[in-house]
């Protein structure tokens, strides 16, 4: 019975002292909104630390912002916007709320940036830790430096496209771009109805995906480990060929394909005059090209 009663006892502190935190961690809404004139802004850059960012198109000729999240640092916003010359800065910095501060129950905030297409020349995110999600992008250039969360992209034109990840899954589709480039750590890379000039698709583990693939140009796939899959809309009427895998299966089903070399590590070979290039690569892992 003794037992019982301490037991109780220090039931009772430990749930005191969890509401005493919770009081002292108790967050209050924040809110951010603004209007600016799309001529005025050649570059929006947006340094993320956890909260979801999203980027839709803008129905008019001005960008539009619409931040909501929690603040549960008293003495600073968690969300600043600034303007540097012809620059629009939007960075979300880490708050500091007391004792509970690391966990979060609920989701921290959102950043939505509304931009008007073909109007901004570049759009930057660095992204620590949270989703991303773009819906209806034209711009010039578009760079994402993401840390951890993944990232949705559809309806995106970019002259240039480059990512450099550490973890989350990428998934584009029916998106358009004159050269791309991605670098993953462990990432899954899903790409659907993508056309580019140029396409370097490079990830050290996970699997790489291309669906609706459009003979064009220059294509470069290449994994250390992990399944690759590339399927062409259409067979493919003038291709230069080759893929390698130095351990796992491979499957090439290109019809007319004029094999150089067909081993079950190595198959190259072209198709008509060869005027586009595809370049697989796995050092451990299936691939799969038809």
């Amino acid at each position: 019975m003794k037992r019982n009663k301490w037991v109780w006892i220090s039931m009772v502190v430990v749930l005191a002292g969890i509401l005493v935190i919770t009081l002292l961690n108790e967050s209050k809404d924040f809110n951010l909104t603004g209007d600016i004139p799309a001529s005025e802004i050649q570059s929006i850059e947006i340094n993320n630390d956890s909260w979801n960012v999203v980027v839709k198109e803008s129905m008019d000729n001005e960008i539009h912002l619409d931040i909501e999240g929690n603040q549960t640092d008293k003495k600073k916003a968690p969300v600043a916007v600034t303007r540097k010359s012809n620059s629009l800065v939007i960075q979300q910095v880490k708050q500091i709320g007391g004792a509970l501060s690391a966990f979060t129950f609920h989701q921290a905030g959102t950043i939505t940036v509304f931009i008007p297409q073909n109007t901004v020349g570049q759009v930057r995110m660095i992204n620590n830790i949270g989703d991303i999600e773009i819906q209806t992008l034209a711009t010039h250039s578009l760079v994402i430096e993401n840390k951890a969360g993944n990232m949705k992209l559809n309806q995106v034109t970019a002259d240039s496209g480059d990512y450099n990840l550490a973890e989350g899954d990428l998934n584009i589709k029916d998106s358009s771009f004159e050269r791309i480039d991605v670098i993953a750590k462990g990432n899954d890379l899903y790409f659907k109805n993508v056309t580019s000039s140029v396409m370097n698709l490079y990830s050290k583990s996970g699997e790489i995906i291309l669906g609706g693939v459009v003979e064009q140009g220059e294509t470069r796939v290449e994994t250390k480990s992990g399944e690759i899959q590339v399927n062409y809309q259409t067979a493919p009427a003038s291709l230069k060929v080759a893929v390698e895998n130095t351990k796992g299966d491979m499957e090439v089903h290109l019809p007319n394909l004029l094999a150089a070399e067909k081993t079950d590590q190595n198959v190259s070979g072209t198709i008509g005059a060869g005027e586009n290039s595809l370049f697989v690569k796995s050092y451990s892992g299936s691939i799969g090209i038809k």
